[in-house]
């Protein structure tokens, strides 16, 4: 803000801070301003209706995608068994819920609580299903039923939040999510050239690259880091060297996924730090070593 000094000692602005200042206010002020009871429960049932369409949404959107890499894998009987189903269906809601609620400007306390209880119903109906207490459709029936209240629960946990205040639309944070849809077309590209053959050494392959970006960046820095990134690329040499050694067999196959796991989690790590790596090339790693370890397990375990 450009400030000029009167003849009297006063301070003025031009004005554009007074205006976002008063914008603030005012938005602060709305916000805060009490609701009635009825307007309240009108903007909760409102977003309990909104997060159930976009449930839906998120089934029908993303299940074509669970059927090419299940045709591509080989996995379909794998995926037809209907606590496979459930556990897929419950990730696509979820992926869906977490992606809506997040643009809606929702606390990432809040989309967990929601996630977390849109899989509750499932995850004691498939212990029932498992016991033999509870059928196919019962999981399928009873657990979309119990899924709409446990949603109506998990807003009562902060209801000010569907209540009272009015959410907007973070375009940015969605915009900003390339990295996830790169992650998603190396994963295409990996499924389609074949998974069961995965080289063990490509665990080795992808550790390799924290070093190198860090030495060309320069972004290694600190006795600290050093041996961190020294320690890492250890273990991970130890994964693929196990890998190598058990290739051709289940377990093999099992440690080659472990250690995608344990990359992705080495990802996040440096993603959260903002370290060695690019942020970006982070967040596409954790996308593309926790979705490849799942088709690995997923071929593995088919028939």
């Amino acid at each position: 803000m450009t400030q000029t000094t009167t003849a009297g000692g006063q301070v003025r602005g031009d004005g554009a801070g007074d205006t976002a200042a008063h914008e603030n206010t005012h938005e602060t002020a709305h916000s805060a301003a009490p609701v009635s009871r009825a307007r309240a429960v009108g903007r909760f049932l409102a977003h309990l209706a909104e997060m159930v369409v976009v449930m839906v949404l998120g089934m029908l959107a993303l299940a074509p995608a669970w059927d090419l890499a299940g045709a591509a894998l080989g996995v379909e009987a794998v995926l037809g068994r209907p606590d496979v189903g459930a556990v897929v269906m419950v990730l696509d809601m979820v992926a869906a819920m977490t992606v809506w609620m997040r643009v809606r400007r929702h606390s990432w306390a809040a989309i967990w609580e929601m996630n977390a209880a849109m899989a509750a119903p499932f995850a004691v109906l498939l212990v029932l299903f498992w016991a033999g207490a509870a059928t196919a459709g019962d999981l399928m029936l009873w657990g979309h039923v119990l899924m709409v209240p446990a949603m109506a629960g998990a807003m009562l946990l902060r209801p000010a939040g569907y209540t009272q205040h009015v959410h907007g639309f973070d375009v940015a944070w969605l915009r900003r999510r390339w990295p996830v849809l790169l992650g998603l077309a190396l994963l295409a590209l990996t499924v389609a050239g074949g998974v069961a053959g995965l080289p063990p050494w490509l665990i080795l392959l992808v550790a390799l690259a924290y070093p190198v970006v860090g030495l060309v960046r320069r972004s290694i820095r600190g006795r600290s880091m050093l041996l961190l990134q020294a320690a890492g690329l250890a273990v991970f040499a130890g994964v693929a060297l196990l890998a190598t050694v058990l290739a051709g067999q289940d377990t093999g196959a099992y440690v080659v996924a472990a250690g995608l796991v344990g990359h992705a989690v080495w990802d996040a790590f440096h993603h959260r730090a903002g370290a060695v790596v690019w942020r970006w090339y982070a967040e596409t790693c954790v996308v593309y070593d926790v979705l490849l370890a799942t088709a690995v397990v997923a071929t593995t375990l088919a028939p």
